[in-house]
């Protein structure tokens, strides 16, 4: 359908010759349309199978050139990109935040390309990013009593969702908001959060401690039939009669719960008029969540997915970070050694678990890569130094099993390990995570940052040459590849960065007006002083809204003579904190300039740059 119309969706309906070449598709189809589609089809067939094949032919000869299609490299200009990124942002719904109309999608990895040029100093890209947490939050799309989010809104204002709900949006959109609430500090959406995670640990955790695919939209009512969303609906006397008169009519007023209901005489659970006061509405929330319980609750789908988890792994070691709440991270370090006690094999990595056992069908590409980006989180937002270890060592293997796996970086990555079909697929399209090309880049470029992997670096900017022509074409469905490639050009734009191949670690942290930066060396590093007694040598420098750190706020060095110079150095080792006053007038930039030497040599400085929003 995709490349019919240039959209595309799920459930993916397709008709096929007996060689299986695709003569017709089409997204969803009620059932007596699937019914009339098939039985024209079959009617062709016994008439006319000549232009059947003639026409399957011709579509899998234009598939094979769409799925194996390339563009001249394209230099992705952060010019260039601020000017996608307004394109984007001008396509936004002022009313209701979000992009588009109905059905309305979450869109996240198109939303976090956005918070990504917000960290980068986009003003408008940080009103998007707001409207669109806001929008959703405020939505029935949002689960308030039960946390987290519904997979899509059939209508512009996030009102009425498809009741199912995925662990990948659960993934990506408690990602957007972690990033959000990093960057700009912000009580409601730091509440849903929380509520979003209590969900997953709560309801989609298996015994193993990875996490369930996905729950269903329909359940069974109270009078024994099956319907969309019975678990999610209230009436006013349900909130009456579990909260008191006084308490349910503010409860029934705060959600727009009324008689006549908004959806079949029921009500779908959203804020109409805003924010509420969430302390006094919060404990009645859990009131009615012990209520809801009761009811017949959605079937879960028990697939335990490897990269969909990756995503979730991800979210909850930088949640962890953010949040301050380490057992997030002690959850995500549980689930990625339950994927690698059931998934990793000799040969590499399955893609599934059901019912304690591996499926056996090998993983994918953006498996392997959403996975890998997840144990680099791990690592990177690790409780302390002792806990970091082994996550590095594991996603740098992944990385090698996709290069030497998938096909060649010169053209883009394959979607599967074997060409499968009558054509490999080169994926760039985002789909409920980025594409698996935009992870594998970002994956590769992130050890190269974090290990001695020059060989990555390399395949990083050869991907990056084939696909940046590509992405550039279709913004808004290959928004993760442009952010990727943004990431391997201009570096990473959040709180935690590596240096020196990862022997320097710089997390920036902003709390109570004040502004801190805190480095960490390996053993056998260091970086230069302030005044480090040497004129070729680079000093440590931290600049805050063009305003250098004076002397003064620099700790003492040590004095030390090393084997590369004869005379003795000021230098910083360990570890080293930096602090400033946090500027009152924002968005501002920091700049921190370092230099990293070991005991024989002096790396080229390096400079870090961070906008505080």
């Amino acid at each position: 359908p995709q490349v019919r119309s240039g959209s595309g969706g799920w459930p993916n309906s397709l008709c096929l010759t007996p060689l299986g070449d695709p003569v017709f598709g089409g997204t969803y189809f009620p059932p007596d349309a699937f019914t009339s589609l098939l039985g024209q089809m079959q009617t062709l067939w016994q008439e006319s199978p000549e232009v059947i094949n003639a026409e399957g032919f011709r579509m899998a000869r234009y598939l094979k050139d769409y799925l194996t299609r390339q563009a001249a490299a394209v230099d992705l200009t952060p010019e260039l990109l601020a000017g996608i990124s307004a394109g984007l942002v001008k396509r936004m719904d002022e009313f209701n935040g979000g992009i588009g109309t109905a059905p309305k999608f979450p869109q996240e990895s198109l939303f976090l390309f956005l918070n990504d040029a917000a960290r980068r100093g986009d003003a408008g890209a940080v009103l998007a990013v707001s409207a669109a947490l806001d929008g959703m939050i405020a939505g029935g799309i949002h689960d308030q009593i039960g946390g987290g989010f519904h997979r899509y809104a059939i209508d512009p204002a996030w009102h009425v969702p498809h009741f199912e709900k995925m662990l990948y949006n659960q993934a990506m959109i408690g990602l957007l908001l972690t990033r959000s609430i990093a960057d700009r500090p912000n009580a409601n959406h730091a509440r849903v959060l929380r509520r979003l995670i209590s969900y997953l640990l709560r309801e989609m955790r298996a015994p193993s401690g990875a996490f369930y695919a996905a729950q269903d939209a329909d359940s069974i009512t109270n009078k024994g039939e099956r319907r969309e969303g019975a678990y999610y609906l209230w009436q006013p006397a349900e909130a009456r009669a579990r909260l008191g008169v006084e308490n349910g009519d503010w409860v029934n007023d705060v959600f727009d719960i009324s008689e006549s209901g908004d959806l079949d005489g029921a009500n779908i659970l959203h804020l109409p008029a805003g924010v509420p006061d969430f302390g006094r509405l919060d404990p009645l929330l859990d009131v009615l969540a012990t209520a809801r319980a009761k009811r017949a609750h959605p079937d879960t789908d028990h697939k335990i997915l490897l990269g969909w988890n990756g995503a979730v792994i991800s979210l909850l070691a930088e949640a962890a970070q953010v949040t301050g709440q380490v057992e997030y991270w002690q959850a995500g370090a549980e689930a990625a050694r339950a994927l690698l006690d059931g998934l990793k094999t000799p040969k590499g990595y399955e893609r599934a678990l059901f019912e304690g056992r591996s499926t056996q069908v090998p993983a994918q590409l953006p498996d392997l890569a959403a996975f890998g980006l997840g144990l680099i989180a791990l690592h990177d937002f690790a409780p302390d130094e002792t806990k970091r270890a082994p996550w590095l060592a594991e996603a740098r293997a992944i990385a090698e099993i996709i290069r030497t796996g998938f096909g060649s970086a010169d053209s883009g990555y394959r979607m599967a390990m074997q060409p499968e079909g009558f054509s490999p697929v080169i994926a760039i399209e985002d789909g409920e995570l980025a594409s698996g090309n935009a992870m594998a880049l970002t994956l590769f470029a992130r050890l190269a940052r974090r290990t001695e992997a020059p060989e990555l670096e390399i395949d990083a900017a050869r991907l990056a040459a084939a696909l940046s022509g590509l992405a550039a074409e279709i913004p808004d469905q290959r928004a993760g590849l442009l952010a990727a490639i943004r990431e391997l050009d201009a570096g990473e734009s959040g709180p935690v960065r590596y240096v020196a191949a990862g022997a320097v670690r710089v997390e920036m942290q902003q709390t109570d007006g004040e502004l801190r930066f805190m480095l960490q060396m390996k053993p056998g590093w260091h970086i230069n002083a302030h005044a480090p007694l040497e004129e070729y040598l680079i000093p440590t420098e931290l600049v805050v809204a063009k305003a250098p750190l004076p002397a003064s706020a620099y700790p003492e060095p040590e004095i030390i003579a090393l084997g590369f110079n004869p005379q003795p150095l000021a230098l910083y080792d360990g570890r080293l904190t930096l602090t400033a006053p946090l500027p009152a007038q924002r968005p501002a930039t920091a700049q921190l300039t370092l230099q990293s030497c070991s005991d024989e040599i002096c790396l080229a400085p390096e400079e870090l740059h961070f906008v505080l929003q």
